[in-house]
């Protein structure tokens, strides 16, 4: 049974200071990723990660209380970072940008995690654990939506264009970090930059590219 989100939290927060634990949960999601969450045992973990099976329930409950802290506590850490970029950064332009750079962040930093996510991602819809990654799957896409929302209300994007404009944005997204984790493209810093830059020469509108091009 996955445990409560205030459980989760409390258990994460202890988790977090130690480094055996931090070890636990990147072999979880080395190995989640590779040979799939209902294949993967608890002694395989465990001797992969060189800790006994007490260490991995008190850090973590259980298998499903592991696989629970690694799809919902980075997820949800990456969430409030979008929130927190949606809300504050004044330039809409950049807002996308600064979107997109915090995904691509994630990945580079963990991408035995990122891997695992692609996996329950695109493994089979009825398991247990992939319905409770949808949640956290939507809020992804919300703040993605959001951001663009707000370069229609800037009048760059087209309100008839926002939904198109979302899904190039998100397939940018996808495509660039399969690349990366899968054919070892680098993320590079400026990435996010110029990919919104090419994506508003498409879905910009005429008075805003030639405003840009005035700028520049």
């Amino acid at each position: 049974m996955f445990w409560g989100i205030g459980g989760l939290m409390a258990e994460l927060l202890k988790a977090r200071t130690s480094p055996v634990a931090r070890r636990i949960a990147r072999t979880a999601a080395r190995l989640f990723a590779t040979r799939g969450y209902d294949a993967t045992s608890v002694r395989e973990i465990v001797e992969a990660a060189g800790v006994a099976k007490p260490t991995l329930y008190y850090y973590f409950g259980s298998k499903d209380g592991l696989a629970h802290a690694l799809l919902t506590v980075p997820l949800t850490e990456l969430v409030e970072e979008l929130r927190r970029i949606v809300g504050t950064v004044e330039d809409p332009i950049a807002c996308l940008q600064q979107v997109l750079a915090a995904n691509y962040a994630t990945c580079r930093d963990d991408p035995d995690w990122s891997r695992f996510i692609y996996a329950v991602t695109f493994g089979p819809l009825s398991t247990e654990i992939a319905g409770k990654f949808e949640d956290c799957r939507c809020d992804l896409t919300s703040w993605i939506e959001a951001a663009i929302r707000r370069l229609a209300e800037a009048g760059i994007v087209a309100w008839d264009q926002v939904d198109d404009c979302s899904t190039a944005c998100r397939g940018l997204l996808v495509i660039s970090t399969l690349d990366h984790l899968y054919q070892d493209k680098p993320l590079t810093a400026d990435l996010a930059r110029r990919q919104v830059d090419h994506l508003l020469q498409g879905f910009g509108q005429p008075q805003w590219r030639t405003s840009r091009k005035e700028d520049q």
